[in-house]
Order: structure tokens, then C-alpha cells, then sequence
């Protein structure tokens, strides 16, 4: 069959790079079936679409399969009610955390515009679909699948198939995002699935589960050996946690280190000890970015993070040895149910008597995100109306508590907090997204930035709930 794949272009938030999940998707894919990709990550929201609904016209694909988050989905939305107008007979499947979570709403207000949902992983899924379809075959035994059943009803699948060796995936086609590489010298590359906590703020473990999946060192090498032979010298690993144990975590060092790159990584602040900083740093670190989120005891608790700030602390220490090689950073955020004035003074005065680090902590306001254990307890209380989802196109902050003000003062004050360290080399983020022969002046540069903030701004005033 003719498969489209496309990752919807967003009008909240861009992030940089390209969208993995498509790479994963096409290679399985490709095995049987002809697969273009479109993925307007980054990109302009109205020109985005204009050029794919072109590319539908001309291709005429068999299958079109949508993959979104909450943060693009106004654009997948965009894209759902447009399909079968274009023609009837184009079959649309969705997948990604979004749908896969919300397939009820989909199917609610998206019934006469989309066929399947796909929840969970789609590699063998969306496969087995294509297949089933193409066949005639039955699909209604696929796992995850989400179908109709009869007029407005429909059978969601339990997901009991999950990719157990993640070596036994083909290995990701990432031709759409041959140029990006190429240009920028800059790639991205996931080594695990699932996360080993479920923090309360944090969707991951709802799509991904905490069954935590690997690849083997040995194919992590074989996948930068690939993103290289594409023109990369920079890569970030997009794994929720890198450090999925000491050992492994050296094993990896040991094999990035032969293959003369720079990379970035985001970690948990255990299991951490000076072997493990060490190994990456000597085998081409330059940023870890570590998962803090607060530094009050209440809130470590009310998120569930299982960390301590001892342990935080242990992991700058270590990491401040190796300040003339490698940048640190830390994720933090403000707001989730229960914080205080009180509870962010106790992050502030850690981070300003113990917490070294050379870009110290970047803060943001909770998301309120479908799948969280934060998102359920609302709407267990009746303080959420999910209609929001598919009547306006913003994400939410949570501010049932706290004006956006006050969350926004609270971020700040974050951000300024910490020990700074000396830092004396180009910072590894500065090369992401950078395109060769790229020239623009210091004006415009500075236009671009201050526009960027104003945007950011009316965001926020417009997600307020």
C-alpha cells in the first residue's frame, strides 16, 4: 500500500530537530509498503499544511497516518477534517501520545474523518494494519488498534504486544531529515523506551510504560555510525534518562567514544558516581541536563520524583570537576498542585548555597498534559473540561492556584537561582539548528529574539483557564 506519514506543524510550540517517531514508523513500513514522510516540525503553521494537503493531491496516498502530541494536535486536527474531503477513499490512522490517550475524544468529534487509532508503539501495529488492509484480512485481534464498531460506536484493543528488543527494530529511516542533518551537522537519537519512575507531572510513562526497553551499546554505535555517514558531529540523545543504570551507562561511553562525536544527554540524578561522569565526559559529553523539577521536600514528594537533594547535590558536585569540558543544566518546574511561596524559596536557597553549574536551572510552568496521574486527579474533581482539547488550540498551564503571574515570577526566580561556574567554551545548544552559511545581523538576530519573547508572552495570557 501507499503509506503518507506526517508529524503535524504546531502553533504553541516548536521544538528543534525532527520528529524520531517517523523514522521508526517508515523503516518497519518499508519492508512491504511504499512510505512518504512529511514532518513539518518547526516549521510554518498555514504553509506547512498548504504543502501537504499539495502532496496528498499529487501522491494519493492509500493510507495516511497522523502522529501528534498535545502541543501540535490543532495542526493534526487541521489536517483530519481535510483528508476525505480531499478524497473519500484515504484511510486515516492516528498515533502518538495525544490520540493514543484521548482516542475516545478523537472518535467523538473526529468520527466520520478518521478510521483507526493506534495506541501505544505503532512499529508492528501500524503494520500488521497495512497488511491486514491491503489483504483483506481481519485486524480487529491488532494490539492497541482502536476501530468502529457499528454507527458513533467503537473497540478499543488492549495494547499486549510491546517491543520487547529494541535491537530487532530496522534501523530508523531518516531520509526526510537527510538535510537538516546535513546542514546543521546536528542529529537525534533515542537509545531506551519508558521511564523507570511515573512522575505525576509527566506523560511518558503512560505511553510508554515503565517496562523500561534498551538497545544493546553495540546498536546505539551502528545508529551514530548511520547519523554520521548523514553528516552529523553533534547528537542529542532524546532518552528520558540516559543513566538507566551505571554499568550500561558506562558501556555506552565506551562505544560513543570511538566514534569521535560531541553529545548531550538529560539524566537522573541516580545512579550517578565519578566512574560514570568521567567515562562520558572522556567519551565526547558536553551537556547533561539533569532532572530535578524542585528541591522542596514537599514537592519532591507530591511529584513522586524519587530523588533526594542530596542526591542532586552529589551530581553537580561531581559534574562541577569537569566544568572546562562539559556544560550542566537542570530541569525544574514550577507550579504543580500544592506549591507555594514557601516551596519555592526552599528550591531557591538550595540551589544558592549548594547547586553548582555552569547554565544552571531552566525552569517551566506545569503543563497540564492527558495521561498524567496530575491530569486524572482533575478530572476525577471536575476541575477540568476536556472539551477544551478540540475547542481551543492552546495547551494548559495549571492555574487553579496561582495566577500565570505568579508562576511566571516563580520561573524567573528560578532561572536566576544556583552557583554559576566559569564557562569558557561554545555552549553545545548553540550548534542546534544552525544551517551552514547562515548570515543574518546582530539587529535582526536581536528582532528575532525579542519577538520570540512577545509571542511566548501572549501564549501564556491566552492558555490561562
Amino acid at each position: 500500500m501507499k503509506v503518507a506519514l506526517v508529524y503535524p506543524p504546531s502553533q504553541e510550540i516548536n521544538l528543534k530537530g525532527y520528529y524520531l517517531g517517523l523514522g521508526y514508523l517508515s523503516a518497519s513500513l518499508k519492508r512491504k509498503h511504499e512510505v512518504d514522510i512529511y514532518d513539518y516540525n518547526g516549521l510554518k503553521f498555514k504553509k506547512s499544511l498548504s504543502s501537504f494537503f499539495a502532496a496528498v493531491k499529487e501522491t494519493k496516498p492509500d493510507i495516511v497516518g497522523v502522529s501528534f502530541n498535545s502541543f501540535n494536535r490543532w495542526g493534526a486536527y487541521k489536517i483530519i477534517k481535510s483528508l476525505k474531503k480531499i478524497s473519500k477513499d484515504i484511510i486515516v490512522v492516528l498515533g502518538g501520545v495525544h490520540p493514543s490517550t484521548m482516542y475516545d475524544q478523537m472518535f467523538k468529534y473526529f468520527y466520520n474523518y478518521i478510521d483507526f487509532i493506534i495506541q501505544s508503539e505503532g512499529e508492528s501495529s501500524f503494520y500488521n494494519l497495512c497488511n491486514a488492509l491491503e489483504s483483506g484480512w481481519d485486524y480487529t485481534d491488532i494490539s492497541g488498534l482502536v476501530y468502529k464498531t457499528g454507527e458513533s460506536e467503537i473497540k478499543a484493543n488492549p495494547v499486549t504486544e510491546k517491543i520487547s528488543n529494541l535491537d530487532d527494530l530496522p534501523m530508523p529511516d531518516y531520509s526526510y531529515a537527510s538535510k537538516k542533518i546535513k546542514d546543521s551537522g546536528f542529529a537525534y537519537l533515542i537509545t531506551s523506551r519508558g521511564c523507570p519512575v511515573n512522575c505525576s507531572f509527566c506523560s511518558t510513562s503512560s505511553f510508554w510504560g515503565q517496562n523500561v526497553r534498551m538497545n544493546s551499546p553495540e546498536r546505539v554505535g551502528e545508529e551514530v555510525d548511520y547519523l554520521k555517514s548523514m553528516g552529523a558531529k553533534r547528537i542529542f540523545f532524546h532518552d528520558d534518562t540516559f543513566n538507566l543504570g551505571i554499568e550500561r551507562t558506562i558501556n555506552l561511553a565506551e562505544i560513543l567514544k570511538t566514534k569521535d562525536i560531541e553529545y548531550a544527554i538529560s539524566c537522573r540524578v541516580r545512579p550517578v558516581n565519578e566512574e560514570m561522569i568521567a567515562r562520558l565526559v572522556e567519551s565526547g559529553c558536553k551537556h547533561i541536563t539533569w532532572g530535578v523539577e524542585s528541591l522542596s521536600e514537599k514537592m519532591l514528594k507530591v511529584i513522586e520524583k524519587k530523588i533526594t537533594k542530596e542526591e542532586v547535590k552529589n551530581a553537580f558536585d561531581i559534574c562541577a570537576k569537569y566544568s572546562d569540558k562539559m556544560s550542566t543544566g537542570a530541569f525544574f518546574c514550577v507550579g504543580v498542585p500544592g506549591e507555594t511561596e514557601e516551596t519555592i524559596d526552599e528550591s531557591i536557597k538550595y540551589l544558592n548555597k549548594h547547586i553548582r553549574s555552569t547554565h544552571g536551572p531552566g525552569a517551566s510552568m506545569l503543563y497540564v498534559l492527558p495521561g498524567t496521574k496530575i491530569y486524572r486527579d482533575m478530572l476525577k474533581n471536575k476541575e477540568f473540561d476536556e472539551r477544551l482539547w478540540v475547542k481551543i488550540d492552546s495547551v494548559y498551564y495549571y492555574t487553579r492556584e496561582h495566577s500565570m503571574l505568579t508562576l511566571n515570577r516563580w520561573r524567573k526566580a528560578i532561572n536566576k537561582s544556583g552557583i554559576k561556574l566559569p564557562f569558557n567554551y561554545k555552549y553545545f545548544w548553540d550548534y542546534a539548528g544552525v544551517k551552514k552559511n547562515e548570515n543574518i545581523g546582530a539587529i535582526r538576530r536581536r528582532f528575532r529574539k525579542s519577538l520570540k519573547k512577545i509571542i511566548r508572552h501572549i501564549n501564556m495570557l491566552r492558555n490561562r483557564y
